[in-house]
């Protein structure tokens, strides 16, 4: 019997726990990273699926076997059996999945690549980027009826969306070569790899400037919603129709807007009629600034209607409440 059968056959005996171990390993983050990115749906955040992956059982032999790179004990040494990524949108979406990973007790992770180490030894290199960790259960346990044994090793990739582009375009022939990479090749690749990081600034600065939009928008819309649940009695539902209506009507946003929507609930009787419509399932009235619409109708008619964003069919409630029509 070859090394190479040898090594295959322990491969075909280890494969369901090194399945398990990478199952494992990918919920259990994605469990830990939940909390920690909320509001933000955890399937949002992750901008690829998470589906651990077992090597194919040739490129591991060709890995073990006929590589430079020589192995003392190929089959204990070699640590990307098993591997799971987490792909995200920014740099600095990498350090939440990180401490996600870095939050569990049962395994021991070990760096194995830190691209902004990387960075600062070689600030002028423009490289693969990525966060490469090693993960090892500390004690034998069994997963999903399969016994893992102490010490499995699973490879975890962080990267972001830019990075894993770039490697899917690259990696084959750059790091792990089936064609000899040229000078041109390596060089085109650096200047990508640059073009990316320069992206990624750029996306960092735009999603600087959407949160901050953003937090004076929300910040609205609690206001509103505290109102809703006072006047309506219910707790409204905002959906993608509350930033509509919120960007159609947000003139009206002054320092007395709220105690103007307050009095004119208080004085005339809405509250029964928008209950109703939102227990049939009308969505324009589930949302807080549901409200800004009334405070435009009571502040001027005709600008109200010219500005309402939807169709008229979905103002003619309001109108109607108002004694009016479109008609």
């Amino acid at each position: 019997m070859t090394r190479e059968s040898e090594f295959l056959d322990r491969w075909t005996e280890a494969r369901p726990a090194y399945d398990a171990w990478g199952r494992y390993v990918s919920t259990t983050v994605i469990d830990a990273l939940t909390p920690i990115v909320a509001p933000i749906p955890v399937g949002y955040f992750l901008k690829t699926a998470v589906e651990p992956r077992l090597k194919d059982p040739q490129k591991l032999v060709e890995k073990a076997f006929f590589r430079k790179k020589a192995y003392a004990d190929p089959f204990e040494d070699i640590t990307d059996k098993v591997g799971t990524r987490f792909v995200v949108l920014l740099n600095r979406d990498i350090d939440q999945v990180e401490a996600a990973l870095l939050s569990h007790g049962h395994w021991t992770p070990s760096k194995d690549r830190d691209y902004e180490e990387e960075q600062k030894e070689n600030p002028l290199n423009f490289d693969y980027a990525a966060v490469h960790y090693v993960v090892r259960n500390n004690a034998d346990f069994e997963f999903d009826g399969v016994e893992i044994p102490h010490g499995t090793p699973c490879e975890v990739q962080i990267k972001t969306l830019l990075q894993h582009a770039y490697s899917e375009l690259t990696h084959d022939t750059i790091y792990k070569p089936q064609i000899e990479a040229t000078h041109a090749m390596r060089r085109n690749a650096a200047k990508a790899m640059a073009l990316l990081e320069a992206t990624n600034d750029y996306f960092e600065k735009v999603a600087d400037d959407v949160a901050t939009i953003l937090s004076s928008v929300r910040e609205v819309t609690n206001s509103l919603a505290s109102v809703y649940r006072a006047k309506i009695g219910i707790d409204p539902r905002p959906t993608v129709l509350e930033g509509v209506l919120l960007d159609a009507y947000g003139r009206l946003i002054d320092d007395k807007y709220l105690q103007e929507i307050q009095s004119l609930f208080d004085s005339k009787g809405f509250a029964d009629r928008i209950r109703q419509r939102v227990a049939d399932s009308n969505p324009v009235f589930a949302q807080p600034s549901v409200l800004l619409a009334y405070l435009a109708v009571d502040r001027g008619l005709r600008r109200a209607m010219a500005d309402w964003p939807l169709t008229p069919r979905e103002m003619e409630p309001i109108l109607n409440d108002f004694g009016e029509s479109f008609n």
